[in-house]
């Protein structure tokens, strides 16, 4: 066939072939392999250890993953939501938290209901 002999198979376009399906093959082992690992490890946190050592622990774990997998999310910093009831981590730069929900009291002040906030969805069953 005199059209299709840019299609021959020629030994540089046959090892580029071969090195292109290894290198998907070898990321995706590695990307198991990290897997497996932080599953070990978070066996490992998860053996009888007090609390602060177990949590320490597990940030270990998924910090090295997060390094496996090409980088750690953005550093979390406390800030307070907008009605200064809780202190909420968000990523640096982000704006406040909302407060949640409001409560508003029956008129006859027996009971308290809470009203979600704009764009949170009821499910009624």
């Amino acid at each position: 066939m005199p059209g299709l002999t840019h299609l021959r198979p020629t030994p540089l376009r046959l090892l580029a072939c071969l090195a292109l399906a290894a290198s998907g093959t070898v990321a995706a082992q590695g990307a198991g392999n990290a897997q497996q690992r932080y599953e070990d490890q978070i066996a490992r946190c998860n053996d009888g250890r007090p609390a602060p050592q177990r949590e320490a622990c597990v940030r270990g774990a998924g910090q090295l993953l997060d390094r496996a997998n090409g980088g750690a999310p953005p550093v979390q910093t406390p800030q307070e939501s907008s009605d200064g009831r809780a202190v909420v981590m968000t990523p640096q730069g982000a704006p406040p938290p909302s407060s949640g929900s409001d409560y508003v009291t029956s008129p006859d002040g027996r009971s308290v209901t809470a009203v979600p906030p704009p764009g949170d969805r009821i499910v009624r069953p």
